[in-house]
């Protein structure tokens, strides 16, 4: 057994003999789990949506699919960064790759990842280098809340047929004196992280930083990742005039793929920025946002003919956006809610392979969405108009109602209808570089689709939760490669797809400290001229997950999480290894720390969704943080 083993067995053994200790001082852990539990209480997080409407509206009132997973949740995934996060969230499909800081994509309802947006802060993600975000390269440790849209939002964020995804940040501090914290963890593969944190505030003046560095040697040659992030939230409070709030975000990493049999290895370095400075002001029944959003991020791949330095072969793209942002939310009467807004655009990609020169587009996007109640029912009306300079007009109008079939039991139907679309990529109109065997498509245009969605959500007993949801997307002018008569692949629109599937949820307390979910979902994709089924793009078309935590008022947690996806891939393509993955977290919470331990891929699987790609074996992390 390797030294690391009986390092992270210790930590096991001695977190859980150390529940004597803890019976011995309950009183002072009792007093800081009623102090957390007051925090927390202060503002229910669960019953709280911003993404849906771009205004805080209380989730029972949201017509659309949505999934909200808040800090104290979050803080028992045995997760590091997003998309490890992510890949616990029902209906959420992350694609696992080899090893520590590998890309990764998601899926929402069998969507691909270029139809699913990605933000955080409402600051967007997505390149017209690949239009897909990775979300390994972001950390979890400065997140507030995630917040998912499942199902199509065109009509208030415009380019998202399959799905959104907002990261909402933690807020800057309230306290004169700073609190923080330290967290430092060791795994197998010569990896080790940490993280710092820090927030206060100094008169008007609030402040939220975060620092975190990881570095692994990987699994064999060449298989190394060295990363680093930062991310920054400054507030400040203007009085009856309202607040300034900026963030600042980066994300960099040099990642080596590992030796392929040919002997040649990839590195990918990437660097990614993200900002932005914002004005605040609540004037009674209205809420004002004005916002200047910015991002850069900065690609590289180089492909080396062997162990050498030597580069024979290298990309370099460059994504660079600028969006600005109003946004206003005016309550009407007691609790009718009028949102008007707009987003401008301007976005500009480079790279020395595809574009003998830099290419812009531009969009301006105004909407309009209302809610109006009328008990026992909520309606929700929007529509967005969006002008792109490159792919041109669309309109995205939707209808969605809440009705209420039994409060005592928060029984709820859901419908959804909605008019949705997804903006192609610049590159694939522009790609000047046929020696990858594909060529532009100048007539390219945006995929438009008629979405359809019901849910019901229901209560029946106290302790069981249960969540029905279908969904149907008719999409026409769907985008999927093609072939010439020279053997050119390149991006051309189909004349019709339909995606449509179902997702169950349900929920069990069992106790007071011990509660089991499960969910299933399929999804079908279909080309409707050909009737046959589409393959292939990171596209699930099942998918199960199992969850079993236990919390205890002593600060024990145990977290048991099981995953299950069967890509939607071509059969020869197909993994032969078909084990659920398996993570476990258990930690220990103490007055001023936290032990913890994971053990992640307990099933010990190694081909996921293709054998190109084999994931690490079991392997355990283990580590404490400290808070003051």
């Amino acid at each position: 057994m390797r030294l690391t083993q009986h390092l992270f067995i210790f930590l096991l053994i001695f977190s859980i003999t150390i529940q004597a200790w803890a019976a011995e001082k309950k009183e002072l852990i009792d007093e800081e789990i009623k102090a957390i539990s007051q925090e927390i209480k202060a503002v229910d997080l669960e019953r709280i949506i911003v993404t849906s409407r771009r205004t805080p509206i209380d989730l029972t009132e949201i017509s659309e699919n949505v999934t909200s997973v808040a800090v104290d949740d979050i803080e028992y995934l045995p997760a590091q960064d997003l998309g490890e996060a992510l890949k616990y969230i029902p209906g959420v499909n992350i694609d696992p790759r080899q090893g520590f800081g590998r890309a990764t994509s998601i899926s929402i309802q069998g969507a691909y990842s270029r139809q699913v947006k990605v933000m955080i802060d409402g600051i967007p993600l997505n390149t017209q280098v690949s239009e897909e975000v990775d979300p390994s390269r972001f950390p979890i440790k400065n997140i507030s809340r995630i917040e998912v849209i499942k199902g199509a939002a065109s009509s208030i964020w415009g380019s998202s047929l399959g799905g959104v995804i907002n990261i909402i940040t933690k807020d800057t501090g309230d306290s004169l004196v700073p609190k923080g914290s330290f967290t430092t963890s060791f795994a197998e593969f010569r990896t080790k992280r940490e993280e710092f944190d820090l927030s206060g505030k100094i008169d008007n003046l609030g402040y939220y930083f975060l620092s975190s560095y990881m570095e692994s040697g990987g699994q064999g040659p060449k298989d190394d990742v060295l990363e680093k992030k930062v991310f920054a939230k400054l507030s400040y409070d203007l009085g009856d005039n309202g607040k300034i709030v900026s963030t600042f975000g980066y994300s960099g990493a040099d990642v080596n793929s590992g030796l392929f049999p040919d002997g040649t290895f990839w590195a990918q370095p990437y660097r990614i920025r993200y900002g932005k400075i914002g004005w605040q002001l609540d004037s009674g029944n209205t809420d004002l946002n004005f916002e200047l959003k910015h991002s850069r991020q900065d690609i590289v791949s180089k492909i080396h003919a062997s162990l050498s330095d030597d580069v024979p072969f290298e990309i370099i793209s460059k994504d660079v956006l600028y969006q600005l942002s109003l946004h206003s939310a005016t309550n009407l009467g007691e609790e009718d809610l009028l949102i008007l807004g707009l987003d401008l655009d301007w976005e500009t990609i480079k790279s020395n392979i595809y574009l003998s020169k830099a290419k812009t587009v531009k969009l301006r996007a105004p909407y309009v969405n209302y809610s109006l109640k009328l008990e026992p029912w909520d309606f929700n009306f929007g529509l967005r108009y969006d002008y792109n300079s490159e792919f041109g007009e669309e309109l995205s109008p939707s209808l969605g109602i809440v009705y209420c079939l039994d409060e005592a039991s928060n029984s709820l139907i859901r419908f959804d209808f909605s008019r949705a679309f997804n903006a192609p990529l610049l590159l694939w109109k522009y790609n000047q570089n046929v020696n990858f065997g594909t060529i532009p498509n100048p007539n390219i245009g945006a995929e438009r689709g008629w979405v359809y969605e019901l849910g019901l959500e229901s209560q029946p007993l106290p302790k069981l939760w249960l969540k029905l949801a279908l969904y149907r997307a008719d999409i026409s002018d769907a985008l999927a490669v093609a072939e010439n008569e020279l053997g050119e692949q390149f991006m051309k629109n189909f004349e019709r797809f339909r995606r449509q599937g179902v997702e169950l949820q349900f929920k069990i307390d069992i106790s007071d400290e011990l509660s089991f979910s499960a969910s299933g979902a399929f999804n079908d994709i279909e080309n409707r001229a050909t009737k046959q089924t589409v393959r292939g793009a990171a596209s699930p078309r099942h998918s199960f997950d199992l969850a079993l935590q236990y919390k205890n008022k002593h600060g024990l947690g145990i977290s048991f999480f099981s995953y299950y996806d069967r890509w939607n891939e071509p059969a020869s393509s197909q993994a032969r290894d078909r084990k659920m993955l398996t993570d476990l977290k258990i930690s220990q919470k103490f007055k001023k720390y936290t032990l913890f331990l994971n053990i992640h891929n307990l099933t010990n699987s190694k081909y996921w969704r293709d054998y190109f790609f084999p994931l690490p074996g079991r392997y355990f992390e283990g580590g404490f943080s400290f808070k003051w």
